[in-house]
């Protein structure tokens, strides 16, 4: 008994009461806040746990591409409609354009050939081949300047090379 005496100091008894006030008023505000009465743009991001947040509770136009993980959307997760420049839903079909020119062994600047689209398309891709790649070389390949057709340069070792370059083409919807 002597020793519970030591104890129970006036000290001792006032601290232990102060700790389990402290201990309760914790717990009783956990239990007790709740998301509305919390003021909106008071708790940083830093103190949200990962992957607690849904879809729903972000506001939209809220974040940036840089904010979202590469390959973690797909295609139901994006409105087409919202997305700028020409995306796949606006080309009307896909045409393939060829120009075969024969390539000169005399000509110091190569030989030069375009595949041009038709009216009203557009390049989106080519390329360029030789009808034997053992007496000649494709020095440049590319869409032409004004984008309307692939151009190429190709040099000849040989006689008898020809060269044929390979416009892929489009025509292009309207963007509303």
């Amino acid at each position: 008994m002597t020793r519970v005496k030591k104890v129970l100091t006036f000290s001792n008894v006032v601290a232990f009461i102060a700790l389990f006030v402290a201990l309760g008023g914790s717990v009783y505000a956990a239990g007790k806040i709740s998301g509305t009465q919390i003021k909106p743009g008071s708790v940083p991001g830093n103190r949200i746990k990962s992957k607690s947040l849904t879809g729903k509770q972000i506001k939209p136009g809220s974040l940036t591409g840089a904010q979202i993980k590469a390959g973690s959307l797909g295609a139901t997760q994006i409105n087409q409609t919202t997305l700028t420049g020409v995306s796949a839903s606006s080309l009307a079909s896909v045409l393939y354009a060829a120009a075969t020119v024969p390539v000169s062994e005399t000509s110091p600047g190569g030989t030069q050939a375009t595949a041009s689209c038709p009216a009203g398309t557009y390049v989106i891709g080519g390329g360029a081949s030789l009808s034997s790649e053992s007496v000649g070389e494709v020095n440049d390949s590319g869409p032409a300047l004004t984008r309307t057709g692939w151009t190429a340069t190709a040099y000849a070792y040989g006689p008898g090379l020809s060269m044929t370059v390979t416009a892929i083409c489009t025509a292009v919807k309207a963007i509303g």
